[in-house]
């Protein structure tokens, strides 16, 4: 009974782990994420997305693995929050787009 307890929980941990879990976005966020990936820089990346900014939140530190943990609809605007490593250390921003085209990146606050 035991050992069949074990295998009905790990069965159901993966079920949940398929299933769950993720946030869905854009093929243009999900390229957005990849080009900091491959240069570090979420300036570089976000040039090739249409912005352009005087300052930008994190733009002194080499960056991670983006994530995004939540995505929310204003109007015809999509935010995502999204969290950053860089070092030891991990941010969060929002970065927001409009008809595929970052419109604004801001600390969250």
């Amino acid at each position: 009974m035991k050992k069949l307890t074990l295998i009905f929980a790990a069965f159901l941990s993966l079920l949940f782990y398929s299933c769950g879990g993720g946030v869905e976005v854009s093929p243009e966020m999900q390229g957005f994420m990849d080009e900091i990936n491959a240069t570090n820089s979420m300036i570089d990346a976000a040039e090739k997305y249409g912005y352009n900014a005087d300052e930008m939140p994190l733009d002194l530190y080499e960056l991670k693995d983006p994530t995004v943990t939540k995505v929310e609809k204003d109007g015809d605007k999509t935010m995502y929050y999204t969290n950053f490593k860089h070092g030891i250390i991990d941010s969060d921003v929002i970065i927001c787009w409009k008809d595929k085209v970052i419109v604004n990146i801001k600390d969250v606050e």
